[in-house]
């Protein structure tokens, strides 16, 4: 996503945050009475029946794991994957429908030892929590989920109360902040990266964690549907729908060769429901095509030079910050000298390359030395392929087909004569 779709949306969501704190009063009081009701102590000391789900809880303020999934629901859902994530429950399994108390074998070969170690860890967790101790929230045996639920509950503005381990994927993707071993690591990092996406940004530092949370899905579901409180943004939703990129991929180098083009006849746009193309929804598209390209450049670029023996040079890689310089990515060769990338990316099959250039970028590709495109194909996919082109416009490359699509206008006025 880029800086500007981005700033779009904020200021969509910017106008309906007070109403959200306003309606969020009474479940913040809930949030912060458990968390203070539940000191170290009555963790300890609390029965198998004040904790587990199941079975009645009339004797306390709190029913623990009640009040976390279900009672606490509206600051970020842990409801639907089975209650062996609390390490002890009363109740059924699909193969046995008799009642009973429950617990995992991890945490012990009786429902009183496992109570007793889930308690432990739990203390464990919070401890670690106040700490910002990573590493030891990683580690702890508390699934995860629950585990980031107790987290958010006991410390709002420290975590992130996102978590689907899916839904961490998807957002890491959607603002390109994912990275081979990001993906592949404990939530609890995916989780932190997220949050410093959200402290980094000008707009979106100031606002609750769980603020933030509301954004996230009501603009950028990745499933389409209603949730609780929001109505998912159709248009948006649509502009994604076709766009998920997999959080895992692999891309390869590609090496092709050039054939004698042909004039294209006449540029078509994804049309409207009132049949008229529609360009600004389609430039959308192309540009998170385009971000996400980049990222994948940048990614092998770097391999490539530090593979080649030069890993100083990979770590100068950087994305350009204006579009006025006329290519994308500030690239080395191994001598040193600049390399400079224009990346262009589409859906397709590895095939021709058809791609929109601007008249700034046309000259800087007429003037720079070492200018290339990378041609990025079939960008959707796990295993993207990429194609670099050497300059074709310095010099000219009668293979490559030029049409014009779009003209600048400029009509000179002056103020009539009565």
């Amino acid at each position: 996503m880029n800086l500007q779709e981005l700033r779009e949306t904020q200021a969509k969501f910017q106008i309906l945050i007070d109403n959200l704190l306003e309606n969020k009063k009474s479940i913040y009081k809930l949030r912060d009475d458990f968390a203070k009701y539940y000191t170290e102590t009555r963790i300890l000391n609390m029965p198998i029946d004040t904790y587990v789900l199941g079975k009645s809880h009339t004797d306390v303020k709190f029913h623990f794991c009640y009040t976390i999934e279900r009672s606490l629901d509206r600051l970020g859902r842990i409801v639907g994957s089975t209650a062996f994530k609390f390490g002890v429950y009363y109740g059924v399994t699909k193969s046995d429908k008799i009642e009973k108390y429950r617990y995992t074998d991890k945490f012990g070969k009786s429902k009183e030892e496992a109570l007793e170690n889930v308690k432990n860890e739990i203390i464990r967790l919070i401890e670690a929590g106040k700490k910002k101790d990573l590493k030891a929230i990683a580690q702890n045996k508390i699934s995860p989920m629950f585990k980031g639920k107790i987290l958010n509950v006991y410390y709002p503005e420290d975590y992130l109360n996102v978590f689907s381990d899916e839904h961490l994927d998807y957002f890491l993707v959607l603002f390109n902040l994912d990275n081979p071993k990001l993906i592949k690591s404990n939530s609890v990092y995916k989780r932190e990266a997220l949050k410093e996406f959200k402290n980094g940004d000008e707009i979106m530092k100031d606002w609750p964690m769980d603020i933030f949370s509301d954004f996230l899905y009501k603009y950028f579901h990745p499933k389409p549907k209603k949730e609780k409180g929001f109505t998912i943004n159709k248009q948006l939703q649509d502009d994604y729908g076709d766009q998920q990129f997999p959080s895992e991929y692999s891309a390869e180098w590609e090496d092709l060769e050039m054939m004698q083009g042909e004039p294209v006849e006449k540029i078509k746009g994804k049309k409207t429901p009132n049949g008229n193309p529609d360009y600004e929804k389609e430039a959308r598209r192309l540009k998170r095509l385009g971000d996400r390209g980049e990222k994948i450049v940048i990614e092998m670029e770097q391999k490539r030079l530090t593979e080649l023996g030069f890993p100083l040079l990979a770590a100068k890689i950087k994305k350009t910050k204006y579009d006025y310089l006329g290519y994308d990515i500030l690239s080395y060769e191994t001598n040193g000298e600049e390399r400079y990338i224009e990346v262009k990316a589409t859906r397709s099959k590895v095939g021709t390359a058809n791609f929109f250039l601007s008249s700034n970028e046309l000259e800087t590709a007429e003037e720079l030395p070492n200018y290339y495109i990378y041609m990025v194909y079939d960008i959707l996919s796990k295993n993207p392929k990429i194609w670099i082109i050497d300059n074709p416009f310095n010099p000219e490359n009668e293979k490559v087909v030029k049409t014009p699509v779009s003209y600048r206008v400029l009509i000179k006025t002056k103020k009539k004569e009565v």
